[in-house]
């Protein structure tokens, strides 16, 4: 059933595709289908890893408030709480800012999702900067930290009260991390989420390197490139790196899989290494809330957790019903956007997972 599903995708277009399904526990089933690399020859294999971009943001949340669950107040703090050392230089809109505000993209910062001139601002600000660079991530995360809050929020937002999906709020969230621990924010992850879970998976920069054995690919249908290191990208390529908690993590289908087994586990009220915070929260979701890295979405018969995930050259997309009903994922070395925000790539892998649905007789 995945297969097919997976083959008539790849034979619509994608290059590569994994899905996945989890009905029943324990246990995900997972298939591949496509290539590696257009016009290549070798197929995807069950160990290449796919970038599941802005997935990743489930993923940092639940290590975030696992650590908060063993150091106690965490949540609560705000920026100027945390970075004391320079409060004074943030702008008095974001005083009042918590770090749960920065996981629930209420900070009021600006998107950062590569589109935008905010981007351009900061790396300009960097070159103009003739006092030496931070030569360590945790560094880094501190230097845009101590830069970004000193910058009006975005236009038209209210920090603390107003939506607005921000992969800068991630960052800032870890350099909270990071200020409160002394220890880069990879570290903790590995610490209080990948470890307890037993997930298998790695960061993986958004610019292409020798490493790399899966390649992304970026265009319409007809028009697919594969994606590469540019002059450009790899100058700024220390500071693309440190988006990571937003969205760099990589990982196999069967890793993935295996992390919303836990979620199917416990949304069904077992007892899992999972924040029990994070647990309740999701299977108290509602529709058009956004909580912990999942967007709730209502359907007649039930509440959905969604997202969907964008780095250079690949796309993922995943869904689970909120009481442990099933979870579904795909993820494709191939992405796409459209000036109008639509994807003929996400629509591929939509079709895929509905179809699953329905020849599993789940409603929605």
């Amino acid at each position: 059933m995945l297969k097919a599903q997976a083959d008539a995708a790849v034979a619509s277009g994608l290059v590569g595709l994994t899905l996945g399904e989890v009905s029943h526990v324990p246990g995900c089933t997972v298939v591949i289908s496509g290539k590696r690399r257009i016009g290549g020859s070798k197929a995807v294999t069950p160990d290449d890893r796919f970038a599941i971009g802005s997935n990743t943001k489930a993923m940092t949340c639940a290590a975030i408030v696992g650590l908060a669950q063993r150091r106690g107040p965490l949540l609560s703090l705000t920026l100027p709480q945390v970075f004391a050392e320079w409060a004074g230089e943030i702008h008095p809109a974001f005083t009042q800012v918590t770090l749960i505000d920065l996981l629930h993209h209420r900070g009021g910062l600006p998107p950062y999702n590569g589109s935008g001139p905010e981007e351009d601002a900061f790396i300009a600000a960097v070159d103009a900067d003739t006092s030496g660079q931070p030569t360590t991530m945790m560094g880094r995360r501190a230097y845009f930290a101590r830069w970004l809050l000193a910058q009006p929020p975005a236009t038209g937002v209210t920090p603390g009260r107003d939506y607005l999906y921000s992969n800068a709020g991630y960052v800032l969230a870890a350099a909270m991390i990071e200020a409160q621990t002394s220890r880069a924010f990879e570290d903790v992850f590995d610490e209080t989420l990948v470890k307890p879970l037993g997930l298998e998976g790695a960061w993986r920069s958004p610019v292409p390197g020798e490493q790399d054995v899966l390649w992304g690919h970026e265009g319409t249908v007809s028009a697919l490139a594969v994606v590469e290191a540019t002059a450009e990208s790899l100058a700024t390529k220390d500071w693309l790196d440190i988006m990571a908690p937003a969205g760099h993590w990589a990982c196999t289908g069967a890793a993935y899989g295996h992390w919303l087994e836990w979620h199917v586990r416990a949304l069904r009220g077992e007892l899992t290494p999972l924040p029990q915070v994070y647990v309740d929260d999701l299977r108290a979701a509602t529709g058009g809330r956004y909580a912990w890295g999942w967007l709730g979405l209502a359907t007649p018969n039930r509440v959905l957790l969604m997202h969907t995930g964008h780095e250079p050259g690949f796309m993922a997309e995943a869904v689970m019903d909120n009481k442990g009903g099933f979870a579904l994922f795909g993820f494709s070395n191939t992405a796409h956007f459209a000036d109008d925000g639509s994807s003929w790539v996400l629509s591929l892998i939509d079709k895929a997972l509905a179809e699953v649905l329905k020849q599993q007789s789940i409603a929605l």
